[in-house]
């Protein structure tokens, strides 16, 4: 089971139901066929070890957008509310599921995070796990910020976050700016962003530092919180990371 893809097309699907007046808001054609063909990809990924959730996403998928007509020659593509909240509650029953039985806090933790920190915490090298989480949140936002501005120079830790997702001209956005509270929302994990760089990367590169393990899990809980949102901010400004363009 592929958890990264279930967990990028249940944030992609979010952003859409979450838009204001969601439901009357035309969808463009590229999200249609994009998340029905992702479901259709997970639904077969799970055929054999959850065919009861494997078709229920099958029979859910094609009923996850109408079309209105305005004219005989124009049309509007919208979302039905209810399949859409019905493939959500499947694909988060999916993550749920989706579970190292020994560690289940696990489950929560970002793939791109549990990639770089788990090794180094379950040998009991908490302080560097945690700094690997940051490390990996900031080059992630350097690569983004590579792949939008190719010919300028690219900053580095809270300098990133601020010129990146800044709350008055960001280069991507989290949702949208047109509303207090989406301007808010920009603003407030551009901070958590910079204050991380700064307060949970920076320490680890000036002195050697001791953490516990409790606190080694809510720094990499945090991490993983930044990077969701990090997913979030991609899909809703529709950018192509390096990663992806070179895989």
């Amino acid at each position: 089971m592929d958890i990264n893809k279930i967990n990028t097309v249940c944030c992609w699907m979010r952003n859409l139901a979450n838009r204001p007046d969601a439901v009357n808001t035309p969808v463009c054609n590229t999200d249609v066929t994009c998340i029905r063909e992702n479901l259709l990809l997970i639904a077969k990924d799970i055929e054999r070890t959850k065919p009861f959730l494997s078709n229920q996403l099958m029979s859910i998928k094609d009923n996850l957008f109408r079309e209105v007509r305005q004219t005989w020659t124009i049309a509007y593509i919208l979302i039905n509310p209810f399949a859409f909240g019905q493939a959500i509650e499947v694909l988060d029953i999916l993550r749920t599921q989706n579970f190292d039985t020994g560690d289940n806090w696990w489950h929560f933790i970002h793939p791109r995070i549990a990639k770089v920190s788990k090794k180094l915490f379950l040998d009991g090298s908490y302080a560097n796990s945690a700094c690997d989480a940051y490390i990996e949140i900031n080059d992630r936002v350097k690569k983004l910020f590579q792949v939008l501005r190719p010919n300028e120079r690219i900053p580095d830790g809270d300098a990133a976050m601020k010129m990146v997702f800044s709350a008055n001209a960001p280069l991507v956005e989290f949702c949208d700016r047109s509303t207090d509270s989406g301007s808010n929302t920009q603003k407030g994990f551009m901070e958590m962003l910079a204050g991380a760089m700064s307060a949970l990367r920076n320490p680890k590169a000036h002195a050697n530092i001791t953490i516990d393990r409790d606190d080694a899990m809510r720094r990499l809980m945090f991490a993983s919180m930044l990077m969701y949102k990090i997913d979030e901010a991609v899909l809703y400004s529709r950018i192509i990371e390096l990663s992806e363009v070179h895989q």
